[in-house]
């Protein structure tokens, strides 16, 4: 946090995370689930993709429970349209930090 106060958009990054999350662990319809992610993005798609490429990367080699892996299913299938290039890149950041011991879980 820097003296200014929180960045809001990491704010949001993580509201939006923690949304798949709760919605994951909710176990209640896939088709709802993404309504309201879709809700909750409003139109911020570069969010679900890093969301859901960081999960993925980190579950990859740190596997943790599934529901981490099914809220960055969420956010991938939140996505109105995927461009695998950027998942990749997203991805492989995912792994790099899962790798360096950090504990990010989409």
């Amino acid at each position: 946090m820097s003296r200014h106060g929180p960045d809001p958009e990491r704010l949001f990054f993580g509201r939006l995370v923690g949304t798949a999350r709760q919605l994951a662990a909710d176990q209640g319809s896939i088709a709802d689930s993404i309504d309201v992610i879709r809700r909750t993005a409003s139109g911020h798609e570069d969010l679900l993709v890093q969301g859901a490429g960081l999960g993925i990367g980190a579950w990859s080699v740190n596997p943790g429970l599934p529901t981490d892996i099914l809220a960055a299913s969420l956010l991938v299938g939140s996505m109105p349209r995927l461009e695998l290039d950027v998942l990749l890149h997203w991805i492989t950041v995912g792994q790099q930090r899962g790798l360096s011991g950090a504990r990010y879980r989409a």
